[in-house]
């Protein structure tokens, strides 16, 4: 029988091991640990590399630095290799071996008693070692059920003269087997494993994947079935709605520049993108008559941008990316979690320039809803983006009845962390009461 007093007052330490060189993939992890310890939780944060980790201590947390993964240095100096190759390709074995060394003693060393992480895979055997919980939040686009459902499409990265003349459906087929098999990683994790004696890794899949793998989507957006190895209660949502600035209200010079009679657009490409493209997007946009908000993040320095026309403002920041969206008639993306789901609910079209598999899937999902238009990144041309800003304005009345209609059937915008720390509390109970069995 449970013990109602102790599931209320026992919530122990919880290690949280975020990406911390992607904004995107830092707020989830923070939201959930401010939410967590509202709640009487206690939390830590460790850091493998990244400029975010201001973040978690901006909510009282602790960051413990461990040893840095440089993997963005190999993404710029190897510009032939996909990103969604790049953040892989660090991980030697000795890396992985460093790393879980590392972290067995860290998380031993403060007591932590429940892991989660995303894009650390060295997680699922440290936590593994010291046989404690570990929860891995991840996209939906990322996870098999969706590469089963027949939504996963070629990516554009791996385009070439040859695939070119290829079928789609062929190409299509041939990247769900892939996806199920993908062999990357697993040979040099093994290695570690085995060291510590445990079951091997079959595929990546099983790498990224955790105990408990909390996806951060809406289920009805990726249209998908849940499963036994992924049950409806472990689709927590969206999480999303940081705010970049220390402003508590919309920036005034927005709602000025927004005052001015046309279409408008709003253009956020999350805190890493491909820095020469986003300045080609400027140029293409530098050639309209729209009213265009700009946010650079950590992209590029506002002084470091060409002269602008007077029709486009330029921000490094705004407070609220929310608040912008529900004001403009159109968002340029490039497909993240975040600026999708603020496309989404904010229930207004976009357009997604997509710099990865993941965000391909994630624009696909838009399209798919009728909502948005993807336009290539390795094939960028200028006029393909003007045509397809054209082809939302002359259909626009399609297009936005479509998003207001999705964002109608979206789950709300803060119901992500807290579906996420019920989950872990739940985990944390049932931990709890099998030790309480074994010590009985």
């Amino acid at each position: 029988m449970k013990n109602n007093n102790k599931e209320n007052t026992e919530k122990p330490l919880v290690g949280f091991f975020p990406a911390f060189f992607n904004i995107g993939e830092t707020a989830p992890h923070v939201k959930i640990a401010k939410l967590y310890m509202e709640k009487g939780g206690k939390a830590i944060f460790f850091n493998h590399g990244g400029p975010y980790e201001y973040m978690a201590k901006d909510i009282g947390c602790e960051v413990v630095k461990l040893q840095y993964l440089y993997w963005n240095k190999v993404a710029n100096k190897k510009k032939k290799i996909p990103t969604e190759e790049a953040l892989f390709k660090v991980y030697k074995r000795e890396t992985i071996d460093a790393f879980v060394e590392e972290e067995i003693e860290v998380l031993k060393e403060n007591g932590v008693e429940l892991v989660m992480s995303s894009f650390n895979p060295t997680c699922n055997i440290s936590a593994k070692v010291l046989n404690i919980p570990h929860v891995a939040l991840i996209s939906g686009t990322a996870m098999p059920p969706y590469y089963k459902s027949g939504f996963a499409t070629f990516p554009e990265n791996y385009e070439n003269v040859f695939t070119k003349i290829l079928p789609s459906s062929l190409k299509n087929r041939i990247t769900q087997w892939y996806l199920l098999n993908n062999k990357m990683l697993v040979r040099d994790f093994n290695k570690v494993a085995k060291k510590y004696h445990l079951k091997p890794f079959r595929c990546l899949t099983d790498i990224l994947l955790g105990d408990h793998t909390f996806v951060c989507d809406d289920i009805q957006f990726l249209g998908v079935a849940p499963s036994k190895e992924f049950p409806l209660e472990n689709f927590i949502g969206p999480i999303i709605g940081v705010n970049f600035g220390k402003e508590k209200e919309l920036d005034v010079d927005i709602k000025n520049h927004l005052k001015k009679p046309g279409k408008s657009i709003f253009l956020t490409m999350g805190s890493y993108f491909d820095r020469q493209l986003f300045l080609k997007i400027l140029e293409t946009l530098n050639q309209t008559d729209y009213k265009i908000i700009v946010v650079c993040t950590t992209i590029v320095k506002k002084e470091n941008l060409p002269e602008m026309n007077d029709n486009i403002l330029v921000k490094q920041f705004v407070s609220s990316p929310m608040a912008v969206n529900k004001m403009v008639d159109l968002a340029i993306t490039h497909g993240g979690r975040g600026t999708v789901y603020t496309a989404a609910l904010s229930g207004k079209p976009a357009i997604g320039i997509p710099l990865h598999m993941e965000q391909q899937y994630n624009i696909d999902n838009l399209v798919r809803n009728g909502t948005a238009i993807r336009v290539s990144r390795k094939f960028f041309k200028s006029q393909d983006l003007l045509n397809a800003i054209d082809t939302i304005f002359s259909n626009y009345n399609k297009f936005l009845t479509n998003a207001q209609n999705l964002a109608t059937r979206l789950s709300q915008a803060d119901a992500g962390e807290k579906n996420a720390v019920k989950r872990l509390i739940e985990i944390i109970q049932e931990k709890n009461i099998y030790n309480d069995r074994k010590c009985g």
